[in-house]
């Protein structure tokens, strides 16, 4: 029977092998039977009624893992190798009974005549036999792999192995405590914004109010996000990630238990394409996770961004320990109503907020201890509030700066009137918008410093520093007494506040930095792994923008200092139990001390 290459691999192979053991390996006396001279050739074994391969194709088809006709082909091709191998078996016994009838002969001095019937058996080694086994085992799932019907991988459609599932689940006890010593007088300038215009100068309005003394314990919290991957083509790739969530907070994904059981909203989180051609050029496009090295003095750790950001990186070219990373990126902020204002005829042109953002990064490597430098330029364009033309409120549904009302606030931002309002009214209400005074143009400097101390646990010091250099405090008057601001002042005297006479005297400042130790591991962790950290932080009211830095110390905003600590423990791999706890105070205005204490079950997958 002709055979083709890989038959002759897995039948044929071994034969010589075999053929050269039985000439050269001596047959030992206890191990040897004679056999009658004239004693005929052992007849070829009966083939099995089934094979076990036969067996195991049938009950593959069985549970449709493989199609009915391609197993129709492994069975006939696994009948097939079955008879030749047994082909095969049978020559080879015949020609031990020869080779053992021809030693019997020449050994027939030395060796008792065997008893009638016996067959002469060659010794062949066991770490021959476990050779030959292992050669079978490997080509035959090597078979199996490249025929796609006993390999785990191939168990799923083949788009299936282009995608990845990811995501993590976090409950959170958190309980927000303040200083019975704090202002109870402190402006909710948020709400004010959220819900306005608001007659915020009519004495016969209540204005919101922070809460600032009673204390919030043991509030839970969940947080879950789960994520989709895709490989679409090489250097192509694209991703989507939805996430709990009270509102749309750019900052947070929290979403509050309690409210009588109600069910939770789900956001998307996420949507982005990037694009890398190269492994030293990248684009990404849509939604996307932060792709720069910031801290949370200028962005809270759960925002994601907008646009279209790029990274083009030096790879190799540096050496092995030194490499230079260029980022950049669009986002639009506001692209503005697209009917706005609903009520009017003529539509006026609205301004587009973007963020600009462009960063240089350097990482080396000195023996074992890796070290990072950024330095990036943030820039917040047509976010500053401009005074609007005269607007006469009794009869105009909008004013002509309405549009450059901040989106979303926290608190500590210095605001000023958006409207300049005339009425022939004395006792209307005057309903008003508020705006950022100043401008934002942040720099931003990181860096980091890892050293290992052995395979599970590292010491890192990392340092952040920003500072708002478009920040010109002659802006704080620029628009007179009626465009005043109604936080971070020295309030003057009566209608003369912000006068040439009677200048405002600011309160607060452009500058904030950060700087922590840690040592541990770096997340992510497993079980047994854990990690320990401490550090300081100071952020004035202008440094940043209040609505996109860390929603946790100070429970949120700018203007605040303070220290924190904290630290995780891997219950098991990818589950960890960790608490922090954050004590800030207010830098300037009046008093508001806010301590945070957060204890985190959090598990990955």
């Amino acid at each position: 029977m002709a055979m083709n290459s890989r038959q002759q691999g897995i039948g044929r192979r071994h034969l010589p092998m075999l053929m050269a053991l039985t000439v050269l390996t001596p047959v030992p006396a206890f191990a040897q039977a004679a056999a009658p001279a004239d004693a005929p050739a052992a007849p070829a074994a009966e083939a099995p009624a089934e094979s076990t391969m036969v067996t195991l194709i049938k009950a593959l088809i069985a549970q449709k893992a493989i199609k009915p006709a391609i197993g129709a082909a492994l069975i006939a091709q696994a009948e097939a190798e079955a008879a030749e191998n047994r082909a095969v078996r049978t020559a080879l016994q015949t020609q031990q009974v020869q080779l053992a009838q021809a030693q019997q002969a020449q050994a027939s001095r030395e060796i008792p005549p065997a008893a009638p019937g016996a067959i002469r058996v060659p010794y062949i080694p066991e770490s021959v036999r476990t050779q030959i086994k292992e050669e079978l085992r490997a080509e035959v799932m090597a078979e199996a792999k490249q025929g796609q019907w006993a390999s785990p991988e191939d168990a799923a459609p083949s788009w299936t192995r282009s995608l990845t599932l990811h995501g993590d689940i976090r409950v959170r006890s958190e309980s927000v405590l303040y200083s019975k010593s704090n202002s109870d007088q402190i402006i909710d300038f948020a709400t004010i914004n959220a819900f306005g215009p608001y007659g915020i100068d009519d004495p016969r309005l209540l204005l919101p109010i922070l809460n600032s003394r009673n204390d919030k314990w043991n509030q839970m919290r969940v947080r879950a996000r789960l994520g989709l991957d895709a490989v679409i083509a090489k250097g192509i790739t694209a991703g989507i990630m939805i996430a709990t969530g009270d509102t749309s907070s750019p900052i947070s994904t929290n979403s509050s238990l309690g409210g009588g059981f109600q069910k939770r909203d789900v956001w998307l989180d996420k949507a982005w394409l990037k694009v890398q051609p190269t492994d030293y050029f990248s684009a990404t496009f849509g939604r996307m996770a932060n792709p720069f090295d910031t801290s949370d003095l200028i962005y809270d750790a759960d925002l994601n961004l907008d646009g279209v950001a790029f990274e083009a990186n030096s790879g190799k070219m540096l050496g092995d320990d030194i490499s230079v990373t260029l980022r950049g990126g669009a986002f639009p902020y506001d692209f503005g109503g697209a009917n706005y204002p609903t009520f009017e005829f003529s539509k006026p042109q609205t301004s587009q907020k973007y963020l600009f953002i462009a960063q240089l990064q350097a990482d080396a490597k000195f023996g074992d201890v890796d070290t990072r430098v950024s330095v990036g330029l943030h820039d917040f364009h047509h976010f500053q509030g401009q005074f609007s033309a005269p607007c006469q409120v009794e009869t105009a549904t909008f004013c002509s700066t309405d549009d450059l009302q901040p989106i979303f606030l926290t608190k500590g931002n210095t605001l000023s009137p958006l409207r300049q309002i005339v009425t022939v009214d004395p006792n209307a209400s005057l309903p008003q918008l508020l705006g950022y005074t100043f401008q934002y143009r942040v720099l931003d400097v990181n860096a980091a410093v890892k050293v290992p101390i052995n395979d599970d646990i590292v010491a890192q010091l990392t340092g952040s520093y920003v500072k708002n250099l478009a920040f010109d405090i002659t802006d704080i008057c620029r628009n007179g007494a009626a465009g005043r601001p109604y936080n971070n002042n020295a309030p003057g005297v009566g209608t003369s506040y912000c006068a040439a006479t009677n200048p405002a005297k600011f309160a607060g400042g452009d500058t904030g930095y950060r700087a922590q130790a840690l040592i541990g591991t770096i997340a992510p962790m497993q079980r047994g792994q854990w990690n320990a950290y401490a550090g300081y932080r100071y952020l004035e009211t202008d440094a940043v923008l209040d609505a996109l830095s860390d929603s946790d110390f100070h429970y949120g905003g700018t203007n605040a200092k303070g220290y924190f600590v904290g630290g995780a423990y891997a219950v098991a791999d990818n589950f960890t139990i960790g608490g922090k706890w954050l004590s800030a105070n207010e830098i300037s205005g009046p008093p508001l001390s806010i301590d945070v204490l957060q204890i985190d079950l959090q598990v990955n997958f």
